[in-house]
C-alpha cells in the first residue's frame, strides 16, 4: 500500500471507530452536518462532501472488514439523511418525529398520500422487475407484452394476488383487443 492508501485507511478507520458507536444517536442534521434550517442547496453540499470522502469505491484501501462494514453503516445513514431532509413531505415528517425524538425517518410513520404501489407487496426482485415491466406495457396497451411480463412475474411469485389481478386484466384486454400494441 502507498503512503497515501495508508493514510487514507487510517482516517477512514479513526472516522469508523469515532462515529460508528454514536451513529444510531445522531439526527440527519449531524449526519450531514447542517443546522436544522438548512435549505436544499446547502444539505446537497454536505452531502456531497461526505460521499466524496466516504464513498464505497473507497474503502478498497481498508483490509478489516469490520471497519469496512461500519463505513458502509454510516454513508448508508448519511444517503438516508440525504434522500428524507431533500425531499419536502419527508422531511416534514421527519421534523415532527425528530421532535418526539426519533432519529430516524420510518416510512411507516407518515401520512398514507395517494394509492399504495401494487408493486410494494412484491417481496422477490425479480417479481418486483417483471411485474414493473408489465405494468409500462399495461398502460401502452401493449397487451401481449403486459401478459409475457406478467407471467415471469408469477413465475417468481406465483401466489401473489397483485400479479394474477393485472394478467387477468391484460389477458382480457389482448382478447377483447386483438392482443398488439394499441389495438
Amino acid at each position: 500500500m502507498t503512503d497515501a492508501g495508508a493514510q487514507l485507511a487510517e482516517q477512514l478507520t479513526g472516522f469508523a471507530k469515532r462515529i460508528f458507536p454514536v451513529v444510531n444517536r445522531m439526527n440527519y442534521y449531524q449526519l450531514l452536518n447542517v443546522p436544522p434550517k438548512a435549505d436544499v442547496p446547502a444539505i446537497r453540499a454536505s452531502f456531497y462532501q461526505a460521499a466524496a470522502q466516504l464513498h464505497p469505491d473507497r474503502y478498497h484501501v481498508i483490509a478489516d472488514a469490520q471497519t469496512r462494514e461500519q463505513l458502509e453503516t454510516i454513508y448508508a445513514r448519511i444517503a438516508e439523511a440525504y434522500r428524507v431532509l431533500t425531499t419536502p413531505d419527508k422531511r416534514q415528517a421527519y421534523d415532527a418525529g425528530l421532535a418526539e425524538g426519533k432519529m430516524r425517518f420510518d416510512q411507516k410513520d407518515r401520512d398514507a398520500k395517494g394509492p399504495k404501489n401494487p408493486e410494494d407487496s412484491l417481496t422477490h426482485a425479480e417479481a418486483k422487475k417483471f411485474f414493473r415491466m408489465g405494468m409500462i406495457c399495461h398502460g401502452k396497451k401493449d397487451w401481449k407484452g403486459a401478459v409475457m411480463n406478467f407471467n415471469f412475474a408469477r413465475t417468481f411469485e406465483p401466489a401473489a394476488a397483485v400479479i394474477a389481478e393485472k394478467l387477468a386484466e391484460a389477458q382480457k384486454a389482448q382478447t377483447a383487443k386483438g392482443g398488439g400494441v394499441g389495438k
